[in-house]
């Protein structure tokens, strides 16, 4: 244990000559922003493998470089500056606004930080940043199931939404919204109308937060003509 905190803590600039520093710390940093990456890529999310991948390397890059300038000519600590301005741009890209609220707020912080994982990479210190990667893809994978069971108050919904197929176009983008909400293991049950509408019954179980959210990504679909609690008036309405 001992001997692993020293590995966590100690830079491999102090042992490691050039180019195999630069080479290692870059191969690295795409591991890094690969473990992260894949987690949003498995939820098809704006900011995915490649993205993160490049983000983390982008980081790991600017801060090798700014190891050249610890002199009278450049300043090392406006580079670092720099990359967390950067990244504010690419992160406010992946939040979407609308009148309902604000959704992309998440992927926006995982951008922010796996490039400061690519910076901690940068400096030198491999193996923190690869756990620091470790802990990200935990803390987006079981926060969010524990987020999802433990917190709001969870809400049981009958909901029946009409909508026009496109082609199977509208059930697709129905069943990625289910894997996005951990809906797929909840009961869903498709049924074509006469007037060549598809209606489907859902079951859900949310916290309310997750309820809402949900609902207003399934309204905003296109295609998607009404939406029904079952037994009541319409939650939502699109005229074709």
């Amino acid at each position: 244990m001992p001997y692993l905190s020293e590995l966590m803590t100690r830079s491999l600039r102090d042992g490691l000559p050039s180019p195999g520093l630069e080479i290692l710390l870059a191969v690295t940093s795409v591991v890094c922003g690969a473990i992260v990456g894949a987690e949003r890529e498995r939820h098809e999310k704006p900011a995915g493998l490649r993205t993160l991948t490049l983000v983390c390397l982008g980081s790991t890059v600017f801060t090798l470089m700014s190891f050249l300038f610890i002199s009278s000519s450049g300043d090392s600590g406006r580079v670092a500056g720099q990359i967390v301005t950067g990244i504010g741009f690419l992160g406010a890209g992946a939040i979407l606004h609308s009148r309902n609220g604000v959704s992309g707020m998440t992927t926006a912080a995982t951008i922010w930080v796996t490039a400061a994982i690519g910076m901690v990479v940068g400096a030198g210190f491999a193996l923190a940043g690869f756990g620091l990667s470790l802990l990200v893809r935990i803390v987006l994978v079981l926060l969010l199931k524990w987020e999802m069971h433990h917190l709001g108050g969870v809400q049981s919904v009958g909901i029946e939404l009409k909508f026009d197929p496109d082609h199977g176009k509208v059930r697709i983008k129905i069943e990625r919204l289910r894997e996005d909400f951990r809906l797929s293991d909840q009961a869903l049950i498709y049924a074509n109308l006469p007037d060549g509408t598809v209606r489907a019954q859902l079951d859900l179980r949310l916290p309310r937060r997750h309820l809402h959210e949900f609902l207003d990504a399934l309204a905003s679909l296109h295609g998607v003509i009404a939406i029904h609690e079952r037994g009541q008036q319409p939650l939502a309405e699109h005229l074709q």
